[in-house]
């Protein structure tokens, strides 16, 4: 995700809580999932104080596509990067565990 665009950024995360839902199997560890979702909720937290909005996936998403692209910082942009890459670390480790044999 290091060269995401502020669109890519925004379909992240926008696509945070479908993803995390999907990566739940039948067989997944209800502490995990718990995890997951923990680790989702604080992406979305940290992403949304970065932005100054609300603390939804829709309102960081929503906000990122309301920003002009000359008044992104690559500072800024990296911040966000690092919110949307653990999010989704966290979500691929619960995949992970639901395609274990």
């Amino acid at each position: 995700m290091s060269k995401s665009s502020p669109a890519d950024l925004a379909v992240a995360f926008r696509s945070l809580a479908r993803r995390s839902s999907d990566a739940a199997g039948p067989e997944s560890p209800p502490e995990l999932i718990t995890a997951t979702n923990a680790a989702v909720d604080r992406a979305i937290q940290a992403a949304a104080a970065l932005l100054g909005t609300t603390t939804t996936a829709v309102g960081v998403a929503a906000t990122i596509e309301a920003r002009r692209a000359q008044d992104w910082t690559e500072r800024d942009l990296d911040a966000l990067r690092e919110q949307a890459f653990a999010a989704a670390a966290a979500i691929r480790t619960l995949q992970d565990s639901a395609h274990r044999d």
